[in-house]
């Protein structure tokens, strides 16, 4: 697997680096491509297509970590976010609505660190599985999509889950706002997050090509996941 590890120090890498090395990988180590991810991403789309992996370093920056994490997205299979302690993860994951898709410690094990290796590499594998599907207009050959292919934020993705595991019902605007925010009273302000979050949502899915709606919209009803959709993506 090709991996890139995205870092403020290179020095800081190098036990991490040796233990993906040690179980087969091709590492590269970068400082300069973390900035550039950002404020030149033409530049650099090109490099993270090659990886399909991309790890980032526990020497950056919460504040970068959210600038290019969006960059990273559009071309990497997955994600992973180097850690030191639980108070540095559990702040992230509550307060930034990008996914990351696995957390490792910056002192894993090498036996940590092949758990990992092997999990991406059966993600990885399940993306190329193509199915067929129509949609009135022809025949299309797309692949598997899991919702972190696709780019969406946590919020977009927690709203996506709720409306997949209710296939073929329809949720209404307060019970998606109950299932996201997880509180009784929806407040004004809750409900225009959540049609933000549906346009982002729809813009998103045609952005990558896929040729079809992903939800369904039905007045005095609220929301569904379209069929179409749902055959195409994976939790």
């Amino acid at each position: 697997m090709k991996i890139l590890i995205l870092t403020k120090n290179l020095l800081a890498e190098t036990e991490c680096q040796n233990k993906l090395q040690q179980l087969n990988n091709e590492v590269l180590c970068s400082t300069s491509l973390v900035e550039d991810s950002y404020m030149m991403p033409g530049k650099t789309e090109g490099i993270l297509s090659y990886f399909s992996l991309v790890i980032l370093s526990e020497t950056i920056s919460y504040q970068e970590i959210k600038a290019v994490v969006p960059i990273i997205r559009k071309h990497a299979t997955a994600i992973v976010r180097k850690f030191e302690s639980d108070y540095t993860k559990d702040f992230e994951e509550e307060q930034t609505e990008y996914v990351i898709d696995q957390w490792i410690r910056k002192d894993a094990s090498l036996e940590e660190v092949r758990e990992l290796c092997q999990a991406i590499t059966q993600r990885e594998s399940d993306n190329q599985v193509e199915i067929l599907f129509s949609n009135g207009k022809g025949v299309f050959n797309k692949g598997q999509y899991h919702f972190y292919d696709i780019g969406f934020s946590k919020r977009e993705s927690a709203l996506l889950l709720s409306l997949y595991e209710c296939r073929g019902s329809y949720l209404s605007r307060e019970e998606l706002c109950g299932k996201i925010w997880k509180e009784k009273l929806v407040s004004n302000s809750q409900r225009s997050a959540l049609s933000t979050c549906v346009r982002n949502i729809k813009s998103k899915v045609r952005k990558i090509g896929i040729p079809c709606e992903p939800i369904e919209t039905a007045w005095g009803k609220g929301y569904q996941i379209s069929d179409e959709f749902y055959q195409l993506i994976k939790v």
